[in-house]
C-alpha cells in the first residue's frame, strides 16, 4: 500500500454532486503519494488538466489551478467516500474491459488502509482529449453506487445511476458513449476539444478556459452531431 501525505486543503466554488465521491490529485514518489489538489467533486476540473497536458496553456478557474505534475504514465488520485469497495472495484473492471477494447490501456486501482477511500492510476492516453477523460471519470463515479454492472451496457440502462440520479450527460451524450465508447471520428480525434460552432484545438482560436472547463462529453457529443 501506499503512503499517503495530504498537504493540501483547498477548496473549490462547485457545484453539488449527488454521489459522495470525492477525488484528490496526486504525486507520486516510489511508494509515496502526495497531494496537489484539494478534494474536487466537480469532474469538470480534469477538462482544465488535459489543457495542460495538451500545449501548456496555464489557467485558475474556480479557484483550482491546472498546472499539476504528471507522473510518467499518467496521474494517481485518491479517491473517498467509496460507498462498497469491492463493488467498486468490479464495477471498474467492466469499465476497463471496454478501455482496453478501444484504446488499449486501463485504469489501475489499488487498495488504501480505509475500505471508503482507494486510489486510482489514470494513464496519459486518457489525459489526450476532454471527451476521454469527461467520459472515464463519469464512468468511476457511476461505479460508486450499490449498482453492479455486467457489461458496457449495462451503464445505460434505464434503471441505471446514469439516467436515475446523475445528470451530467444530455441524451446526445448518452447515446454516443453506449455506441461508440471512447471511439472518436476521425475528424475529431486529433483534437484535444472539440465544441461546437467550429471552436476546436485545430482551429487557432483563442483559448477561453471556461469553455474548456465545460468541453465535456456532452458538448463534444452536441459539437460531433453538428459536424456531420
Amino acid at each position: 500500500m501506499f503512503k499517503i501525505e495530504i498537504k493540501h486543503k483547498n477548496t473549490y466554488a462547485e457545484i453539488a454532486q449527488k454521489n459522495p465521491l470525492r477525488w484528490q490529485i496526486m504525486k507520486r514518489e516510489k511508494d509515496t503519494l502526495t497531494s496537489q489538489s484539494g478534494l474536487i467533486k466537480c469532474k469538470d476540473f480534469f477538462n482544465d488538466v488535459v489543457a495542460w497536458k495538451n500545449g501548456k496553456h496555464a489557467f485558475n478557474i474556480y479557484q483550482f489551478d491546472n498546472k499539476i505534475e504528471f507522473n510518467r504514465y499518467g496521474v494517481y488520485f485518491l479517491l473517498t467516500e467509496i460507498a462498497d469497495r469491492d463493488l467498486f472495484f468490479a464495477n471498474l473492471e467492466v469499465l476497463n474491459s471496454r478501455l482496453q477494447a478501444d484504446l488499449n490501456t486501463k485504469i489501475l486501482f489499488y487498495k488504501t488502509t480505509n475500505k471508503d477511500k482507494v486510489v486510482i492510476h489514470i494513464p496519459n492516453p486518457l489525459w489526450k482529449n476532454t471527451y476521454y477523460i469527461s467520459v472515464v471519470s463519469m464512468m468511476i463515479r457511476l461505479c460508486n453506487y450499490a449498482y453492479a454492472y455486467e457489461g458496457w451496457d449495462g451503464f445505460f440502462k434505464e434503471d441505471a445511476p446514469l439516467n436515475t440520479v446523475e445528470s451530467s450527460f444530455n441524451d446526445q451524450a448518452k447515446a454516443r458513449v453506449k455506441e461508440f465508447g471512447f471511439a472518436l471520428p476521425d475528424f475529431a480525434k486529433d483534437c484535444w476539444y472539440f465544441a461546437r460552432f467550429g471552436y476546436t484545438s485545430k482551429s487557432g482560436k483563442e483559448i477561453i478556459p471556461s469553455a474548456i472547463h465545460n468541453n465535456g462529453a456532452s458538448d463534444w457529443a452536441l459539437a460531433l452531431l453538428e459536424t456531420k
